[in-house]
């Protein structure tokens, strides 16, 4: 991370670094915290989906987040296939099918295990539009309904949390793009590569600029308002 505080250094103009933290040891994960926010001048953090096949709603993980909400840090939490990959093994579907149902799992875990109803204000953006919940999430009211026993740690309906987050728009169609814009607002969305790996957007900026349902308003929030309020960072003028 030092290095990614110098390349910033260098270019704070082009550049704002994320760091990571050592979630398994959450004394050391504060402490990191504090020394790449107050030293570095870090605007967020990256995380997995798990850690060590952890439940990112387990216990030890609270005042981790409770520090990041207290900082005003970003974070992006992005996966790394899927914990339990047995049937994946053939046609890439570690990567195909698992990056996005691991995310899908996690923010099931966020939402469900009460992190977002106990950190309001949290900062979490969810690569490749949030895996596969945000396209189906009726079902997590459904089983609030036919279930409550599935919610105890919830106030709300399961929905309201999931719409506190904000998703890149990794999703390769403009349909599922229309759709995140509909249902989670415009200004919850933002632009996605996964550079340079082979999953990722040719076109990232084309993507959204070709977006006949979007207008320029729209389309430059994706493209950085968004982005640059979550961080805190000056949004350059319009040319």
């Amino acid at each position: 991370m030092d290095f990614i505080a110098e390349i910033c250094g260098k270019h704070p103009d082009r550049f704002t670094g994320l760091g990571t933290v050592p979630f398994q040891a959450p004394e050391l994960a504060l402490a990191e915290l504090d020394r790449i926010h107050k030293t570095h001048g870090f605007r967020g953090i990256e995380i997995m989906t798990h850690v060590a096949g952890a439940a990112l709603s387990d216990e030890r993980f609270r005042k981790i987040f409770a520090r990041c909400e207290e900082l005003g840090l970003l974070i992006f939490m992005h996966p790394d296939g899927f914990t339990e990959p047995r049937r994946f093994h053939d046609h890439y579907f570690a990567n195909v099918i698992g990056n996005p149902l691991d995310t899908t799992v996690a923010i099931h875990e966020l939402i469900f295990g009460g992190v977002l109803q106990d950190f309001p204000n949290l900062k979490m953006v969810c690569a490749h539009g949030g895996g596969y919940l945000p396209a189906y999430s009726g079902r997590i009211d459904h089983a609030a309904s036919a279930r409550p026993d599935t919610c105890t740690c919830l106030k709300h309906m399961p929905t309201t949390y999931l719409k506190r987050l904000y998703f890149d728009a990794l999703v390769y169609t403009h349909h599922q793009l229309h759709h995140l814009v509909e249902e989670y607002g415009v200004d919850h969305i933002l632009v996605g590569t996964d550079y340079p790996a082979d999953m990722g957007e040719i076109d990232p900026i084309g993507f959204i600029e070709t977006a006949k349902g979007l207008d320029d308003t729209e389309r430059r929030a994706i493209l950085g308002g968004n982005a640059a309020r979550l961080l805190n960072i000056p949004m350059p003028p319009k040319p």
